[in-house]
């Protein structure tokens, strides 16, 4: 006999990294290096912590090799079930869940690769459960911001906001929209507040793209082509469609055009009678200042489960996030991985540098030659570190060449870059497979393959 999961994981890693397209010209923004690991490596490992024992992860096609192969070498214990997209497809979030569609057979996870955190998944699980919800949605408190400097031209660094409101009394999510979207005035709708009389508004707390789903939003989101955007078309979609009604009759239409359902989200929203039986016959409810039924008749009912105020947590989507985060990583190991090891020194490195602190991560096929000095920096894969050259502050990644005599203070230096002799950098991003010519002085600029700036 084979019993069905509760729920089935999907890890999301088939971005291009965009918005930080500087460091992933040529390497897939999952596999960005975040203290000792990948950064896909810490939503895989959040999700085995929480009990996974299986995961889809969604990756382009022609990074499928990189991004096994660095995944074998981290030791990751969860099983992992690739589904690839083609390079030249343009899908959205939406768009590679609907893909899975005849791989979900139960209700959904649904992470983005570039989320790392310490918090406890197991309240967003019970929120879920306890309520039978359609959606619920992960949010966390902004972190204190540190004054650092992020390398590369001085900018302002503008925040996306959401706004987001929530019924204090039920933790029900009542209006989730881009603040972008309103340019002064915001109105919300009179039966919404007379429906949720303890509405509290949001304006800074983060979506972490973590939502868990029942399998009828699979569903539905399959008969609907037109969402591209989980997070900013199917959610808000639903979450509005909680102050509408089924209608007398909501079953799916078969279209005569089409073979796929058609017919109104209620059809697909559908509560089980003997659910519906027992609570009609408990004397729960949901809330109080009322005499509506428990949940106010709602079949779909979207939660947000906002993480205590001392949860460590960011989406790695901005350079200025990237930077944080790396900076964070040592410091909140313990509680992200619950205990587990940190090796800042792989066993395959080669280190005859005497000056190394403890707030270096080495990994594996580094070697730093003698007379080299390092200080809160990580250095990844098969780099390689000349004398008389010093790195701080810094992050290095695969299979980097800095030759003697070179300065390296607050940059980010992509895979595959050399460094000739006697270069000074400071406040620099390095792109992929570019040479700095010997010599050279820089400061705050975006040095490219083509020899040319980056404007941001």
């Amino acid at each position: 006999m084979t019993f069905q999961v509760e729920f089935q994981a999907v890890v999301l890693a088939a971005g291009k990294g965009s918005r930080i397209s500087e460091i992933t010209t040529t390497k897939p923004k999952c596999l960005l290096p975040v203290g000792p690991m990948p950064l896909v490596w810490y939503p895989l490992y959040k999700l085995e912590q929480a009990g996974f024992t299986d995961v889809i992860l969604v990756i382009l096609e022609h990074q499928k090799s990189e991004i096994q192969s660095a995944l074998e070498k981290t030791g990751i214990e969860i099983r992992i079930e690739y589904a690839t997209i083609a390079e030249n497809e343009e899908l959205g979030t939406a768009d590679s869940l609907r893909m899975l569609y005849d791989r979900l057979k139960s209700d959904v996870m649904v992470v983005s690769c570039d989320f790392v955190s310490d918090v406890d998944l197991h309240g967003l699980f019970n929120l879920f459960r306890m309520h039978d919800a359609s959606i619920a949605s992960l949010l966390l408190h902004p972190q204190q911001s540190e004054a650092s400097v992020v390398p590369g031209p001085k900018s302002k660094h503008k925040m996306e906001r959401d706004l987001i409101a929530i019924d204090q009394q039920t933790s029900r999510l009542v209006f989730l929209a881009s603040a972008s979207d309103f340019e002064s005035e915001l109105t919300l709708p009179r039966s919404l507040l007379k429906k949720h009389t303890n509405i509290k508004m949001y304006s800074n707390l983060i979506d972490s793209h973590i939502y868990l789903l029942k399998k009828w939003v699979i569903k539905y989101l399959k008969s609907e082509d037109s969402f591209s955007s989980i997070k900013g078309e199917l959610i808000p979609h639903i979450v509005k469609k909680q102050l509408s009604k089924p209608p007398k009759t909501a079953e799916p239409r078969e279209s005569i055009v089409s073979p796929k359902d058609s017919g109104d989200i209620f059809a697909y929203a559908k509560e089980d009678d003997l659910d519906l039986a027992i609570r009609e016959a408990s004397a729960y409810n949901d809330h109080i200042g009322d005499l509506k039924p428990a949940y106010h008749q709602d079949t779909i009912r979207c939660y947000a489960y906002v993480a205590p105020k001392d949860t460590f947590g960011a989406r790695v989507n901005t350079l200025m996030n990237y930077w944080s985060v790396s900076g964070k990583i040592i410091d909140h190991w313990e509680k992200i991985t619950d205990g587990k090891e940190l090796v800042l020194k792989h066993p395959d490195a080669t280190i005859c540098s005497t000056q190394v602190d403890n707030k270096c991560v080495i990994w594996d096929g580094v070697n730093l030659k003698e007379k080299t000095s390092f200080k809160n920096c990580v250095i990844a894969t098969n780099t390689e570190v000349n004398s008389f050259s010093r790195i701080f502050n810094s992050i290095v990644m695969n299979n980097v060449t800095i030759k003697e005599k070179v300065a390296i203070e607050n940059c980010i230096i992509c895979d595959g870059a050399i460094i000739e002799n006697g270069c000074k950098l400071k406040g620099c991003i390095v792109g992929s497979y570019h040479t700095v010519e010997e010599d050279s002085e820089h400061t705050s600029e975006v040095l490219t393959e083509s020899d040319r700036l980056m404007e941001f």
